[in-house]
């Protein structure tokens, strides 16, 4: 986890001209000191800087310049609380010998399949005017028992709205409506669902609100943005880059 500090730089570096890195600002913290930088993401009262160099440092908003906490303020995201419903339809298929292991232990497998769909509300606080574009991204994660690896059942990616003249504040999306098979009797089989995870995301594609139904999710929210519905990952491979990270 990165540590969150003050600016220690008491040096600019050389200027990049706004045309290469139009987010390319100067920061000063409370005490004068100053740092070049572009702010990639603002999230629980901090934000993360990258300099010029590919460093990335995180800063307390509070640890700023009055004036850089204003040009935060303004240009950030309105704070929005995410609310995450979920519809299930199980149904019992009867008993299948065909999906049996066909060895001499083996009896008819009951087949069950549960059909979900989820109801994502995003509820904006604050009366600070916000214009620029702000996605939502739900991603839904399975675990396939067979292979023992997570796979990513759904990501679905839309623009919020908050400006309807009906919506006062609230925004609402569903994700797909995504169906499940499972098998039980003989040796478990089949997919079942994992969590899910909710990403708000400005126009610069910065992250500055997620929510998740495990801590876990949460934690590997870089990784799941980076792939594709239907990818796969083993969670013997995963645990063991996990063990690399720590």
């Amino acid at each position: 986890m990165k540590a969150i500090a003050a600016i220690t730089a008491l040096t600019l570096t050389a200027l990049v001209p706004s045309s290469a890195l139009a987010e390319m600002r100067t920061w000063t913290d409370s005490f004068g000191r100053k740092i070049q930088a572009e702010m990639i993401e603002n999230m629980n009262g901090n934000i993360t800087l990258l300099m010029d160099g590919g460093k990335e440092v995180q800063v307390s908003i509070s640890s700023l310049s009055a004036d850089d906490q204003k040009f935060v303020l303004v240009n950030s995201p309105p704070k929005i609380d995410i609310q995450v419903a979920q519809a299930t339809d199980r149904k019992n298929q009867g008993f299948s010998f065909a999906d049996a292991n066909n060895s001499a232990n083996d009896r008819d497998v009951q087949v069950q399949t549960s059909s979900t769909e989820y109801k994502i509300t995003l509820k904006r606080s604050g009366t600070i005017p916000y214009h620029k574009p702000i996605h939502a991204e739900f991603y839904l994660i399975g675990f396939d028992k067979e292979e023992q690896a997570f796979v990513l059942l759904d990501k679905t990616v839309t623009r919020v709205d908050f400006n309807q003249e009906a919506s006062k504040g609230t925004f609402v999306f569903n994700s797909d409506n995504v169906t499940v098979r499972n098998l039980q009797g003989g040796r478990e089989k089949g997919t079942e669902l994992y969590g899910n995870l909710v990403v708000l995301v400005d126009d610069q594609n910065r992250v500055f609100n997620i929510k998740g139904s495990r801590s876990k999710i949460e934690e590997h929210t870089a990784r799941i943005r980076k792939r594709k519905e239907g990818d796969s990952v083993k969670k013997a491979d995963l645990e063991s880059a996990d063990n690399r990270l720590n």
